[in-house]
């Protein structure tokens, strides 16, 4: 039998979770068909299969960018978190991007920031806050640090990300990525410049492992360090996969301090 190093368990979600992503991923699946089917008439495409759902001309936007280790998922698996957002009275875009292997990191975050240049023409906006989950939070982060942001983020919500992607490389998730420690680098928020940065929450599960609350911490130290008001919080009874349901819900910690008005946060 194999031996799983302790980093591998560390930079595997599923296990404190059960042992297993497959579950949450059909949930994900399957939700987001009904959420589909619910909005079927209303979805508008845009940027090369993202998706967007709005109530009103005048809503606000959540723009979300999926985890799924650059590796799995799409935004139409995203649409889970629609019925939730139009309830609480937002539009909903889930931003699509090519996986690997079939694209590259950089590549990824190129698509990431064309998506949201086509939402900008969508608008205009009241207010954007854009959030990422797990491999999501690692691309919304580089899309914000990114020199000319291509829309105006009025908040930034980064859920259980990784932010230094060099443990990585030692690790089978950098399989289908093919990273070597100066690529890592390159593409790690948590080492790069970060200028103009918008409020931000961080987030992270109380049944996430160790060093994913460890990447949560120290990207929300960085990004102090640059002059952002962050929000540093923890979802009670979460795991990494059940946690990102928390965004769209305005009566627990995380939907709150995601949703709330620009003004309503502070540094914790």
């Amino acid at each position: 039998m194999a031996v799983v190093s302790d980093l591998e368990l560390e930079y595997t979600p599923s296990s404190r979770a059960g042992g297993s992503a497959a579950p949450f991923v059909a949930d994900y699946q399957a939700r987001s068909a009904a959420a589909a089917a619910r909005f079927e008439g209303s979805v508008e495409s845009f940027s090369a299969g993202g998706r967007l759902v709005r109530p009103g001309p005048d809503s606000p936007l959540l723009v979300f960018i999926h985890g799924g280790y650059w590796q799995a998922l799409s935004a139409a698996d995203s649409m889970y978190l629609a019925p939730g957002a139009v309830a609480a009275g937002w539009s909903f875009a889930a931003v699509e991007y090519t996986i690997a292997p079939g694209g590259t990191l950089a590549q990824m975050v190129g698509e990431c920031a064309t998506a949201l240049a086509h939402l900008a023409q969508r608008g205009p906006w009241n207010r954007v806050v854009l959030a990422g989950h797990s491999a999501g939070a690692h691309l919304a982060a580089m899309v914000a640090v990114s020199a000319v942001a291509p829309i105006r983020i009025d908040r930034l919500v980064l859920i259980s990300g990784v932010f230094d992607l060099r443990p990585l490389v030692h690790t089978t998730v950098n399989e289908p990525l093919g990273l070597d420690l100066a690529a890592a680098a390159a593409l790690s928020p948590a080492l790069l410049p970060l200028d103009a940065i918008p409020d931000t929450v961080v987030a992270w599960a109380e049944n996430d492992t160790d060093s994913f609350k460890a990447q949560s911490h120290v990207m929300a130290a960085r990004l102090r360090l640059a002059g952002a008001t962050v929000v540093e919080l923890e979802s009670l009874a979460r795991h990494h996969f059940d946690i990102v349901d928390d965004l769209v819900d305005p009566t627990c910690s995380l939907g709150a301090a995601a949703l709330s008005s620009p003004h309503h946060g502070g540094s914790s």
